[in-house]
């Protein structure tokens, strides 16, 4: 965030496509949540559950839309149709993160056939293997490694520590954070009659397409045949396990510590909350949404389902089952009453 930055409510309604109501000229240096807000902050208002908070507030300017109302007199306040939407537009215009500068560190390591894209910053102690391919752009990060054979497409940025194995393929506009592991071998071992293993050669890859962020220390295996596939968009937590030959379609979102096991294929704009998961070789529709940690056994065929507990149901269902659950110790009671009543019955007319 640069602390030199002011911004009007002028410039902002302009950036927004909104409307300003109150003193046009006044300026925020800041952003901040709505109840922590100080006069040099710009923040927002979506929620109405968050509403008594408008009228304490001491931001410069809140972000609102029209369902909002009983601004308090003297608030300046800018209205647009989507306020969270339009607070992260000035986020990642004006106080996002920027990357550095290009250039490479002396301390880099870069094999002679790998080719180097135009505007790329390579940082201290990373290591760019043999016919490594960079778009322009790339930004890779202090200790990072990239293997043999592996692509990154332009405007990609790898931070530190993260490991690309051999032949992956990332695509453009990606964000991959800290202590990932692209491409390691995923976990196939074939039994033996006398009771070992034998480790199975994963000679697939991992293909990544492009817009596709993936959080820190997150595992992603090569396939053993084939590609593991993370399709466009897809936003990928922290701690998140995805299994070799995993197919994972576009625009899916997954919370930190789930796990999908291998050769599950995944639909598009699916949501899985955290430490949910899927088990091996099923298919899940498009628009499925998982709880947190729910699990996955079987095809889930229809789109748009909402799926919780372990192993899934559909929501309603689950809750429904949750009610009798709480309920069996009464159940329980009232069965052993019953019992005993008909055994003293039986005694009575015996």
């Amino acid at each position: 965030m640069c602390p030199l930055l002011t911004l009007s409510a002028t410039k902002i309604a302009e950036v927004v496509n909104g409307t300003v109501e109150g003193n046009p000229d006044v300026e925020v240096s800041t952003v901040s949540k709505i109840e922590d807000a100080t006069s040099d902050s710009l923040c927002f208002l979506s929620n109405k559950k968050y509403g008594h908070h408008l009228q304490t507030t001491s931001a410069g300017i809140v972000l609102l839309d029209d369902s909002i109302t009983n601004v308090p007199e003297g608030l300046t306040v800018i209205r647009c149709s989507h306020p969270y939407v339009a607070f992260c537009t000035i986020l990642i215009q004006y106080f996002d993160y920027k990357e550095p500068h290009t250039d490479i560190h002396p301390t880099a390591v870069i094999e002679s056939s790998a080719i180097i894209g135009k505007g790329c910053h390579i940082g201290p102690n990373v290591y760019i293997g043999e016919r490594v391919a960079l778009g322009d752009n790339v930004k890779i990060y202090a200790n990072a490694c990239i293997y043999e054979d592996s692509t990154i497409g332009e405007n990609t940025s790898i931070r530190s520590n993260v490991s690309i194995y051999y032949q992956s393929e990332i695509g453009k506009n990606c964000l991959i954070h800290s202590g990932t592991v692209i491409g390691s071998d995923g976990f196939g071992h074939a039994p033996l009659p006398d009771g070992t293993y034998i480790k199975i050669p994963q000679i697939g890859n991992v293909v990544i397409g492009d817009g596709v962020e993936i959080g820190s220390n997150t595992s992603i295996d090569r396939a053993n045949m084939g590609s593991t596939i993370i399709g466009n968009g897809c936003r990928l937590d922290n701690l998140v396990q995805i299994a070799h030959g995993v197919e994972l379609g576009e625009n899916c979102i997954v919370a930190g510590g789930v796990c999908i096991a291998g050769s599950a294929k995944i639909g598009a704009n699916c949501v899985f909350a955290g430490q949910s998961g899927v088990v091996g070789h099923v298919t899940v529709a498009d628009k499925t949404t998982l709880g947190g940690q729910a699990g996955i056994n079987k095809d889930v065929k229809e789109p748009g389902g909402i799926f919780t507990g372990s192993p899934h149901l559909p929501f309603k269902d689950e809750m429904k089952s949750r009610v009798m659950w709480r309920n069996l110790p009464q159940l329980e009671k009232r069965v052993r009453e019953l019992e005993q009543q008909l055994k003293e019955s039986k005694a009575n007319n015996g």
